[in-house]
């Protein structure tokens, strides 16, 4: 026979639970991937017209997205916006990589023993009080990347280019940067 209510039974199973729930709530956030900001300053592609044949194009990740895939992001969505503008080549005129970071503030314990009280015996047995020491404590701020954010400044072009050597084939580029992604 059981003389324990039932909720202290289950107690164990809730701080099982709770722990699970921490560990999973502190997962890493996954790499963005390559899709379509849904607003001004989200994650994802976007560009903004400047002439006819010129555009910016940025692709910002978050924290767990690579440096390399950002600039692969951006390239692709070049690459493919010149294919729909009814261009074949393009040319990166300015490319700027900024990497968005965070201050993350940590205080740590004190490195100094806890304050000791005079000992008392009683009836009971002895006991001897003490008292946290909370001064003392590190306190350490580091940099963390928050956000990268691959921008660049692209001319598009038909036919034969002047300088072949400094243009992409947006065809063949994005069928190459999807491959590898």
């Amino acid at each position: 026979m059981n003389i324990l209510p039932d909720y202290i039974l289950l107690k164990p199973t809730l701080t099982l639970c709770m722990i699970c729930l921490c560990l999973f709530g502190c997962t890493s956030v996954p790499p963005t991937q390559y899709q379509a900001a849904q607003e001004n300053g989200a994650q994802g592609y976007s560009h903004i017209q400047l002439s006819d044949n010129q555009y910016r194009v940025v692709f910002k990740g978050n924290k767990s997205t690579t440096e390399n895939d950002v600039k692969n992001f951006a390239l692709l969505h070049a690459a493919e916006l010149t294919t729909a503008q009814g261009y074949n080549w393009f040319t990166v005129v300015e490319s700027d990589t900024d990497i968005e970071t965070k201050d993350l503030t940590r205080v740590g314990p004190s490195t100094i023993n806890p304050i000791q009280g005079d000992t008392t015996c009683g009836l009971l047995g002895c006991a001897t009080p003490s008292s946290p020491n909370y001064a003392g404590g590190e306190v350490t701020t580091k940099q963390v990347k928050e956000n990268i954010m691959s921008s660049l400044l692209i001319t598009m072009g038909k036919g034969d280019p002047k300088t072949p050597l400094e243009v992409f084939d947006a065809v063949q580029l994005a069928k190459n940067l999807r491959q590898a992604h």
